[in-house]
């Protein structure tokens, strides 16, 4: 009895495995289903099969700015957390007493666990002050607050992985601590720092409240446009704008899961070499 629920644990955790797969991936799978349906109205199952809704995103002129928006956004909001997080976690790091640096790190992780909502009201007076209001840069800084805590946990987790005798080996043959840090630290913590930039990238495509308050008429990033259709029209072009985020967010974890892996070849043929 027992050795047969011994060889039967492998088939059970794989079930497991794939309902749990299963239940995460359904809701993607229905609203890429519905967004090729045929009918001018949201269906499910479909009524029939049509590309109609993905030519609309592709002329209509506000799905189009919206996307331009959200590129824009992201591509501010992942330079400026990148840095930010990349430079934190590793001052995070080299703070020698464990109480000094576990409270850093829970300051650091703060926003993740302010609503988003409260966060959008506390910047707004300050934002409207310096005339932050209805700019990309305005909407960017404040997403970069909520996706810079994202960068610190990914390049924290991978500086726990790796050799900080490598760094010290560098700093005792002369290196000085710049190019140390350029030459032997950076490139051991990419993994960590490209997963954190896509991270800090898709904040722009998931992220609506900080629009809402900050992006005013002039800045309407995709979550906010799709928001705004869900509430004036029930056709399923807001269902192929949610594919089609999706689709930009696996394209974006694939990209950095190849990236990685010709970094780690490449390293690994330069210390065979």
């Amino acid at each position: 009895m027992r050795r047969s629920l011994r060889n039967s644990a492998p088939i059970i955790h794989a079930g497991f495995l794939a309902l749990f797969a299963l239940f995460l991936v359904a809701p993607i799978l229905v609203s890429a289903s519905v967004s090729l349906t045929a009918s001018n109205f949201l269906a499910f199952p479909p009524d029939g099969i049509s590309l109609r809704w993905y030519t609309t995103i592709a002329t209509d002129p506000k799905w189009r700015g919206a996307l331009l928006d959200t590129i824009i956004v992201g591509a501010i909001c992942t330079a400026i957390s990148t840095v930010i997080g990349t430079l934190s976690a590793y001052g995070i790091s080299r703070i020698s007493r464990p109480w000094i640096r576990n409270t850093a790190l829970v300051l650091f992780l703060a926003p993740l666990v302010v609503p988003y909502v409260s966060f959008g009201m506390a910047v707004y007076p300050t934002f409207a002050q310096y005339h932050l209001i209805g700019t990309y840069l305005g909407v960017a800084l404040a997403q970069s607050v909520i996706s810079t805590p994202w960068v610190v946990i990914t390049v924290i987790s991978t500086m726990r992985r790796r050799d900080r005798v490598l760094e010290s080996a560098a700093r005792t043959l002369g290196a000085r601590p710049w190019p140390a840090f350029l030459h032997v630290v950076l490139p051991l913590l990419s993994p960590g720092i490209a997963a954190g930039a896509v991270l800090s990238f898709m904040t722009s495509f998931d992220d609506v409240i900080i629009p809402i308050f900050l992006g005013g008429s002039s800045v309407s990033t995709l979550p906010k446009t799709m928001l705004d259709a869900l509430s004036q029209t029930s056709d399923p072009s807001v269902m192929a704008a949610s594919s089609i985020v999706s689709a930009i967010g696996l394209l974006a974890f694939l990209g950095k899961s190849v990236l990685k892996s010709r970094t780690t070849q490449a390293r690994d043929a330069s210390l065979v070499e």
